[in-house]
């Protein structure tokens, strides 16, 4: 577990307007901001014009360097948001800023809200008129979320393999609370082109409650 607020500077009492680079490592909950749940991270120093203050996880999952400082005590202010948008995780804490190279702090940043997002564990099990992916042939699948009754149309959430070192599904999110359906497409290469070799036509609809995972099967037929 990082300490938080672990100074790691040259005496901040040190004489001289000297400058430092400010360097923020950051945890959620004593976790890194993916296993928090956090997508995007907003940092803000009072009085101070950041070039960037905005970051995404996969980008600064570890901290960020604010830049260059002159000696003294500034307020900086760490906001997480999950995928949706929401703020979940918030803090404001003073740092010390002292005249040596680098001022290095490592800060825990609290949950303060719930998460809004919902996941989805999406399997095709033999949904393939009752066949597994190998004896279907199918390759990939495509996962429709919220199609139209008939199985057109709906949010496209990315096209994985059929098999997956045996789980034939994949998991989806984010999600926002309430009713759901889900449609696949089979896929299959034929020569250089991907045919669609199955589809769902009716999809099933499921319940999603906020920071929880349902379990979801869907099954798909041959066209039209």
């Amino acid at each position: 577990m990082r300490q938080i607020l672990m100074l790691s500077l040259v005496a901040a009492a040190a004489c001289g307007p000297g400058r430092s680079e400010l360097v923020v490592d950051w945890t959620f909950e004593n976790k890194t901001c993916a296993d928090a749940g956090v997508a995007s991270i907003h940092v803000d120093v009072a009085n101070e014009v950041l070039s960037r203050s905005d970051f995404s996880c996969q980008e600064a999952g570890l901290g960020v360097d604010l830049g260059s400082y002159l000696s003294g005590h500034y307020q900086i202010t760490i906001i997480g948001y999950d995928a949706l948008g929401a703020k979940t995780h918030d803090t404001v804490v003073t740092l010390a800023v002292g005249s040596g190279a680098t001022s290095g702090y490592a800060i825990d940043v609290p949950r303060t809200a719930p998460s809004t997002v919902a996941f989805a564990n999406v399997t095709w099990t033999s949904g393939f008129d009752g066949l597994g992916c190998a004896a279907a042939n199918v390759q990939q699948v495509t996962i429709l979320v919220d199609p139209n009754p008939d199985g057109t149309g709906g949010t496209d959430s990315g096209t994985v393999a059929c098999s997956t070192m045996g789980t034939e599904g994949a998991f989806v999110e984010p999600l926002s609370g309430g009713m759901h359906t889900f449609a696949i497409l089979g896929l299959r290469t034929v020569g250089n082109a991907l045919h669609l070799v199955y589809r769902t036509h009716r999809p099933p609809a499921y319940f999603f409650q906020a920071g929880l995972v349902t379990d979801v099967m869907v099954s798909a037929e041959s066209p039209p």
